[in-house]
């Protein structure tokens, strides 16, 4: 009875030693794109939340857009790559006539880990604010998720 409990007991170690790693990437890359979007390369991916994150790297080919509004912690380059999924999400929602209002920060962590700013647009003639959250990762750039 003893080394079949102990031969059970190894084999069970020998799974979950075999598994967790699999599930960790699976669940690490969820919470990395916020559930919802997506690839590094910009591309959103169509989904029923209004709830979406992208990556923003210092080495990205953006450029700046005038017509922002003035506020908030990031640079013109992450400034327009926030703006380009704001406009993008609308285009989805079928509106082309979105202005920039307001760009206030909401939140600044203590640990200097990540701000939230409050991006408040008309699209469409309707005033919509979105939460925007900042954090900058290990390797320069900044990954930003975005609430509505």
């Amino acid at each position: 009875m003893n080394r079949k409990r102990l031969l059970f007991l190894i084999v069970g170690i020998i799974l979950l030693v075999a598994l967790v790693p699999v599930a960790g990437k699976r669940i690490g890359a969820s919470i990395r794109s916020g559930g919802n979007v997506a690839a590094a390369a910009g591309t959103p991916v169509s989904t029923p939340v209004d709830f979406f994150s992208q990556e923003f790297s210092s080495s990205t080919d953006i450029v700046p857009v005038g017509g922002l509004a003035a506020g908030g912690l990031g640079d013109a380059l992450l400034k327009s790559s926030v703006w380009n999924t704001l406009l993008d999400y609308e285009r989805k929602q079928n509106c082309v006539d979105v202005t920039s209002k307001a760009i206030r920060v909401e939140q600044i962590n203590e640990a200097d880990s990540f701000w939230v700013e409050d991006w408040m647009v008309v699209a469409c003639s309707k005033t919509e604010i979105f939460k925007v959250k900042f954090t900058p990762d290990q390797v320069g750039g900044t990954i930003y998720t975005i609430a509505h």
